[in-house]
């Protein structure tokens, strides 16, 4: 689902000195996917493997832009190891992930830890309008 080039780009914000936690990492992505996507829709396209790119496109602007975030957010779990969840804001994270090995990570913790956790922790999310799967499998 993601390119070389947003796996890259999403490597260096989990290096970078701007994010030192679950939180920070959640708003610094929100804040930059809207601005590439107000400003600079060209860059974000590079994220995404082509034919991806084409289906994210036909969808109206909240389902694309929330696929665009949910892909990434995915993508920050694989590629900081999939961590086990410590903590409320990494179990928030890994629920908005929407990928089903992630959520039940969450959720695994959320068991064991109600009062911390977000509300609607054991729900299902609406359906996003492309299925996204563990980054790493061949449908990403």
């Amino acid at each position: 689902m993601i390119s070389p080039k947003g796996r890259e780009e999403i490597l260096q914000l989990i290096r970078s000195d701007l994010v030192n936690d679950w939180t920070e990492v959640d708003r610094t992505l929100k804040n930059v996917v809207r601005m590439l996507l107000s400003q600079r829709p060209d860059i974000v396209r590079l994220y995404f493997l082509p034919g991806v790119w084409a289906q994210i496109i036909q969808l109206e602007r909240k389902p694309a832009a929330a696929v665009i975030l949910t892909a990434l957010k995915g993508v920050i779990v694989a590629e900081s190891g999939a961590p086990e969840v410590l903590g409320a804001e990494q179990a928030r994270f890994y629920l908005t992930t929407r990928i089903p090995a992630y959520m039940e990570m969450a959720r695994t913790w959320c068991r064991e830890h109600p009062e911390a956790c977000p509300r609607g922790w054991n729900r299902e999310p609406p359906p996003l309008p492309l299925q996204l799967d563990k980054p790493g499998n061949d449908a990403c």
